[in-house]
């Protein structure tokens, strides 16, 4: 029985994790920073999700002026 409650916990936690998204969706991060589809919108959205992962929820306005913030340094690395 407690390796079921164990199990349900993890597959909880690995649920809520799962659940998490940055407070842009891709759509949104092309339309912010006038790219098309490809790598570099993947690229911003995993630097929003581990902003979201450190520091919670941030809201569009502040996600798209941190996105602003980092996307010169990113992409002058490409």
């Amino acid at each position: 029985m407690d390796e079921l409650e164990a199990r349900i916990e993890e597959l909880a936690a690995r649920e809520e994790l799962a659940s998490i998204r940055p407070d842009l969706d891709g759509r949104a991060v092309m339309e912010h920073l006038g790219i098309g589809p490809g790598p570099r919108v993947g690229e911003a959205l995993a630097f929003l999700l581990e902003l979201r992962l450190e520091e919670g929820p941030l809201g569009p306005e502040e996600a798209a002026r941190r996105l602003d913030l980092w996307w010169p340094t990113a992409s002058a690395h490409r």
